[in-house]
């Protein structure tokens, strides 16, 4: 199948979207009452999960740059 593609996600994520669009695919009338829903709702709560990691891992480099930013600009002064 040609799959579409989907963010930069870790693997478990993107296999969890392919699942989703195969569901779809299959079952073009069922997907309209929410037969593949149970399939969307663990995509997004990976995709979730994924997005509360980067941030966490985006607020921990952040306060790290700012820790070492005034050492730098002491060491220049020198």
């Amino acid at each position: 199948m040609n799959y579409k593609s989907l963010a930069a996600h870790n693997a478990a994520c993107n296999e969890i979207y392919r699942q989703f669009q195969d569901c779809e695919a299959e079952h073009p009338y069922r997907r309209l009452v929410g037969y593949c829903e149970h399939i969307h709702q663990a995509m997004i709560k990976c995709i979730k999960e994924q997005r509360e990691i980067r941030r966490t891992e985006s607020a921990r480099f952040q306060r790290r740059l700012k820790m070492m930013k005034p050492s730098q600009s002491e060491s220049s002064n020198d």
